[in-house]
């Protein structure tokens, strides 16, 4: 009775705030279509012409409905409504990469990717559909249907057409998904009423103890009908949900949800079914499958229902342990269609959905453990002539984005044992795919490994392996830091003898306690080749840098900018200052390497950790890593000669300003910037000149002609 009062309770809490919500969005929307209305009747009537201009006007229209509406009124069109032909716009933008091995990092979450089993030939698929059908027979007759489409989709030389009854291909999979921080496959179970079809690669696996990656199933409980000849009516394989399933549903899938290596959650597997709506009396049905478990031995299960996100659906919420959703279902919004494709029942552009999803994630309040996907160019054209479905405008930044708002979603959720999941690993026929291909190589498994490993999208980055010694020793080297927290300052010292280097350590700080305090410590640790200064409590650590360094920096080949960063707003604050002094010292082979990195490379400018966790969820934003910086960004870029299209909303930089650099490609900042430009120090968060210039040194360093580098410290 608890649980069912606490599950109402909070299905109150979730309607209350969805029709608040709902209100401030016709409110919006309203206010939206006042203004735009009066806007053209402004332009009307102050128009000498508008008598010639109003039939054109209404032509135009016409025309448009036609395009995007057939016989269906106009006026049923929203507002902000958008039509995007396909001329235009480009089909899928993106580049060829190779191979990126991302083992050393560490996944911000747990991914799953979708498993397709159809690669190789079966009996009944011979029978349907010819002798040896496999999901590469449509792949590799399909053909462009319109000018840019990006069809056929070919599978790179490394992976080739491959056939998925030979372990081998399985085990270069598991390598590959591996080396790019997924944690496992969810494979689809093809099971009708004690029929399977295509289990031949899972059944494999579990024949292969040796293969150490997790996976579970995903019941893809829908009728096989030949949807791909168009004749849907056409059923092959029909679900038939009798009685006695639910047992012998548990009894067959025994041998893997037993498997040491199937996902579990306090210790519990965990099932998704893929159409919970299909399934008649779905709540008896769960409650059969976890007697049955019991009487197995299996112990308890853990079920998780499809859901679609946009519609706030909790018909299952009050019996299911937890749901996931399945792009790209349900994520088609009315401002973002293509149009003059003929054929096509949906063309939907991919681009122009991503800033759309930030209202779809901040609106859905999940009642259960919530698991969020994404998908990528989906193009089900190889499969269907007619009425086929396309994500257009396809682009790696876009992905990048998408799977970086989910996972913030995740984050915020305080709902747990949640994972990403992808859609897919190898829907080829679907054009939606994480393995290589012939055009882009491995571009798109590259750019999730970014998202979930915190690593951004045009990150220049490097994992630094160290180095015995230095190939410079004569190089001169500045040590800048800021002291605002005393209590941090021993344990930075402790880091800055990691420097091979002779450096001069210049101190800044705020008061004259601080500053006696400091000199205290630097004798302790036998430190003498010092200056410590007080300037006032502004600009945070940005501002004392550039008053202490801006007669002294020229004097120096490189320089290195430190703080007693605490961060005290976010809950790991003081985690991401240790991230960031052991990635930029650490050791002293580390060290070494990033001073060697200066000299093997004449046009590097900047070195710096790459993205730690809190500040990558700080930038995951409407706004990017612009933030509330605009102006002042266009005010500093204007002193620095920069031009402002280098404004970029995912832009990347040394967040928390800790970085080591090459004077000369950061020496202009020090000579244009002065005291007045800060702001008083009142607890901002954002949009001080401090955040700008935080944002800056990797653009100041390019326009100087030097290029930045991100590292991590390989660790032990």
């Amino acid at each position: 009775m608890k649980e069912e009062q606490e599950y109402l309770y909070r299905k109150q809490i979730i309607d209350s705030k969805k029709e608040i919500e709902s209100l401030k969005r016709d409110y919006q929307k309203l206010n939206q279509v006042i203004e735009e209305k009066q806007e053209d009747l402004n332009q009307i009537l102050n128009s000498n012409s508008w008598k010639i201009t109003k039939p054109l006007r209404a032509f135009r229209g016409l025309v448009l409905k036609k395009k995007v509406m057939g016989n269906k009124e106009l006026e049923s069109l929203p507002t902000y409504f958008q039509a995007y032909d396909y001329h235009g716009v480009p089909s899928y933008t993106s580049e060829y990469q190779d191979n990126i091995d991302f083992s050393e990092f560490s996944p911000l979450v747990k991914t799953l990717a979708f498993y397709l089993p159809q690669f190789h030939s079966i009996k009944e698929n011979d029978k349907w559909w010819g002798k040896g059908f496999t999901e590469w027979t449509n792949t590799k007759k399909a053909k462009p249907l319109f000018d840019g489409h990006y069809l056929p989709r070919e599978p790179h030389e490394d992976i080739g057409y491959y056939c998925l009854d030979d372990i081998e291909v399985l085990k270069k999979q598991v390598l590959l998904a591996k080396q790019h921080g997924l944690y496992g496959f969810a494979f689809y179970y093809y099971w009708f009423s004690g029929k399977r079809l295509l289990e031949k690669p899972v059944d494999m696996l579990l024949r292969h103890p040796e293969i150490d990656f997790p996976f579970l199933l995903c019941w893809a409980n829908e009728n096989w009908t030949r949807t791909w000849d168009g004749l849907e009516k056409e059923i092959l394989m029909k679900q038939e949900y009798n009685e006695k399933d639910p047992y012998q549903f548990m009894v067959d899938l025994q041998k893997y949800i037993s498997d040491e290596r199937y996902i579990r959650i306090n210790d519990k597997p965990v099932i998704l079914v893929y159409n919970p709506k299909a399934i008649p009396n779905f709540s008896d049905v769960c409650e059969k499958w976890r007697e049955a478990a019991r009487d197995l031995g299996i112990g308890e299960i853990i079920i998780w229902s499809k859901t679609e996100i946009s519609q706030n659906d909790y018909s299952n919420s009050s019996f299911v342990d937890g749901e996931f959703d399945f792009a790209p279902h349900g994520f088609s919004l009315p401002n973002d269609q293509i149009t003059g494709i003929v054929n096509a029942s949906s063309v939907v552009n991919y681009s122009k959905l991503i800033p759309c999803l930030w209202d779809t994630y901040e609106q859905h309040y999940p009642l259960r453990s919530f698991s969020y996907s994404v998908t990528m160019g989906w193009d089900n054209a190889t499969r269907r002539q007619n009425g086929f479905k396309i994500y257009y405008n396809y682009s790696l930044k876009a992905f990048y984005l998408w799977t970086t708002m989910a996972m913030k979603k995740m984050k915020t959720n305080q709902l747990s044992n949640t994972f990403l999941f992808v859609n897919a690993w190898n829907e080829w026929g679907e054009g939606t795919y994480l393995e290589p291909d012939k055009k882009y190589g491995y571009a798109n498994i590259n750019t999730l490994s970014r998202a979930i490993c915190g690593i951004p999208l045009n990150a220049n980055f490097e994992i630094l392996h160290g180095s015995k010694h230095l190939r410079n020793k004569k190089r001169t080297l500045a040590v800048q830091c800021h002291v605002y927290y005393v209590d941090v300052l021993n344990d930075m010292l402790k880091e800055l003898s990691n420097i091979s280097l002779d450096y001069t350590l210049y101190i800044s700080t705020d008061s004259k306690d601080k500053k006696k305090a400091i000199v205290k410590m630097l004798k302790e640790h036998a430190i003498s080749n010092y200056f410590v200064e007080i300037y006032e409590n502004k600009g945070r650590d940005i501002l004392p840098m550039i008053l202490q360094m801006k007669n002294h920096i020229q004097k120096y080949d490189y320089f290195l900018h430190l703080h007693t960063k605490k961060s005290v707003t976010l809950y790991n604050g003081m985690d991401w200052r240790n991230y960031l002094l052991f990635h930029l010292l650490g050791s002293k082979s580390n060290v070494n390497d990033i001073l060697n990195h200066f000299e093997e490379n004449e046009h590097l400018g900047v070195v710096y950790p790459i993205n730690h966790e809190a500040s990558f969820y700080q930038l995951i934003n409407k706004n990017g890593a612009i933030g509330g910086n605009q102006k002042n960004l266009e005010k500093l870029f204007q002193k620095l000669e920069i031009a402002n299209d280098e404004i970029d909303h995912y832009m990347t930089f040394p967040t928390g300003s800790m970085f080591f650099a090459r004077t000369a490609a950061i020496y202009d900042l020090f000579q244009v910037v002065d005291e007045e430009d800060f702001e008083c120090e009142n607890g901002q968060l954002d949009g001080t000149y401090a955040h700008a210039i935080e944002r800056v040194f990797n653009l100041l360093a390019k326009k100087n002609g030097y290029e930045y580098l991100e590292v991590l410290h390989k660790q032990k």
